[in-house]
Parts: C-alpha cells; sequence; structure tokens
C-alpha cells in the first residue's frame, strides 16, 4: 500500500500530494516551493514550523486558527517549549523531531484526551521541508480534528487513545519517506 494511501483524511492526502508534487530532484521540498494561496482551505488547520538544530527547538511560523483553538494559545513566532506546557509539549515534540532530524513523514491518526475537556479523534501530517536537501529547515503540518467523542468512558474510546497524563498509551504511528509518485 502506498503512503498517501494510509492517510484517512482526505485533506491530508491532499496536502500530502500537494507537498510531493513540489519537490525537486531531492528529498524534500523546499519551504519556498510552499505557496500558502495553493492550501486556502486548510489554512485553519496549518501550520509551519522553523527547526533550529542546534538548540533542537520548533518555532511556530505561522499556526492557523484550528490549531491555536486546538492547543488553547497563540502560537504564532513561540516556541514549541514557550508555547505548551509539559505533557502536551512532550507530545507534540516527539513527532516533530521524527520529522525534522529523521527526515521522515509522520503520520498520525488517534484519540487525544485533554484535561477537563471531552476525548477527540484527530489526524495530524507533519511533511519536512529543506533549502538545502540536507537539514530541514521547516516542517509543514497540518491537524485536523474529527469531532469529540461526548464520554469519559474509556470503553467508549478507541483502542488506540492517546492520553495527556499517559503519552505510552497505544499509538498508531507511521514513520516513512514517501515513495516516488
Amino acid at each position: 500500500m502506498r503512503f498517501a494511501e494510509k492517510i484517512d483524511d482526505e485533506d491530508l492526502r491532499g496536502l500530502y500530494l500537494y507537498w510531493l508534487s513540489k519537490k525537486t530532484s531531492r528529498f524534500p521540498p523546499p519551504r519556498a516551493a510552499i505557496d500558502p494561496t495553493e492550501l486556502r482551505s486548510l489554512l485553519p488547520s496549518l501550520f509551519v514550523i522553523e527547526v533550529d538544530h542546534d538548540e533542537q527547538r520548533f518555532r511556530y511560523r505561522l499556526a492557523g486558527q484550528e490549531v491555536e483553538n486546538l492547543v488553547q494559545a497563540r502560537l504564532h513566532g513561540l516556541w514549541l517549549d514557550e508555547a505548551l506546557r509539559s505533557p502536551l509539549r512532550e507530545f507534540f515534540d516527539e513527532g516533530f523531531c521524527i520529522a525534522a532530524f529523521g527526515a521522515k513523514v509522520h503520520y498520525r491518526s488517534n484519540t487525544l484526551h485533554l484535561a477537563s475537556r471531552p476525548y477527540i479523534r484527530y489526524s495530524r501530517l507533519l511533511l519536512p521541508l529543506s533549502d538545502d536537501g540536507l537539514r530541514m529547515d521547516h516542517l509543514l503540518g497540518c491537524i485536523k480534528v474529527d469531532g469529540a467523542i461526548n464520554t469519559r468512558s474509556p470503553s467508549v474510546v478507541e483502542e488506540h487513545e492517546i492520553t495527556i497524563s499517559d503519552i505510552a498509551a497505544f499509538e498508531r504511528d507511521a514513520y516513512e519517506t514517501p515513495e516516488t509518485p
């Protein structure tokens, strides 16, 4: 099965195919190849992260309104460790590290429980970007919330739940370098 077929959300699959179309003779495409006006319908759920290799930190350069609503913070210009408190930061940081320092596409479809909020189903795609083809300078990401699960009963929640207080619980991740179309 091709990687694109593993992406359940149609918008995320479209973003992945868009990203593939922007690559040049090398992997991955440069940041300059990504034109937000071509992604207008995804802007509320899109984010761009700058990668600082020396400090191993991530700075939000763009964060759509749906992303900021999810984490309940204004993200633009903030470092990940400034914007999000632990353990939510570690939850995000893991995927960012895989994409940025491993130069891999990172896709996650899961259930998340944030304290005092309902369980939510979401899908997130992280796509590395590199100006020189060697170091990942930025990450292009998108997170789609499929909706709240109006229950506090774990038996109703999917078996691959991630609860912020127990990040290690039942995760399903896809880490791949994409196939050539």
